[in-house]
């Protein structure tokens, strides 16, 4: 409980230090570090998420931290799954995100990854609710978060 109350506190003091940044991304989208982000509520799967976020010159959500983390999670009501960017699509265990950033952070929820089925190849955040992350068929339909660079 501490910890949550800790990353409560560091998300506020960072939300203040966004308003500056909020000019800098459009209309509906929600800035955080250095990317603008927005959530889709409608379900489609992860290559159709993935293909809409590149028409709004955007890709899945890439996370590369608990904080940014914790931001994603905040765009969607709770219970909700949403898509974001990880997949091992390309190499099995080798999880890349589809904007090309580094794979530098993961927040699995316990016995995850576990490819069940040997089919799941996408990550999906806020799996049990608890902001965790799960590996699963890319074919499922969820909502998703998509995010791109501010406008300098």
């Amino acid at each position: 409980m501490a910890v949550m109350r800790a990353l409560v506190l560091l998300f506020l003091v960072f939300s203040v230090e966004n308003a500056a940044a909020q000019g800098k991304c459009q209309n509906e989208w929600t800035p955080f570090g250095v990317q603008c982000y927005k959530f889709f509520p409608q379900s489609v799967d992860w290559v159709t998420a993935e293909k809409n976020c590149q028409s709004c010159g955007a890709n899945l959500a890439s996370v590369h931290d608990i904080m940014e983390n914790s931001f994603l999670a905040s765009l969607v009501h709770a219970y909700t799954h949403v898509w974001i960017g990880g997949h091992d699509a390309e190499v099995e265990g080798q999880w890349l995100w589809s904007d090309g950033s580094p794979f530098d952070f993961s927040n699995w929820c316990s016995g995850q990854p576990d490819n069940q089925g040997a089919i799941e190849h996408c990550v999906d955040l806020n799996y049990r609710n608890d902001l965790c992350w799960n590996d699963q068929p890319c074919s499922i339909t969820l909502s998703y978060i998509c995010g791109k660079p501010m406008k300098s």
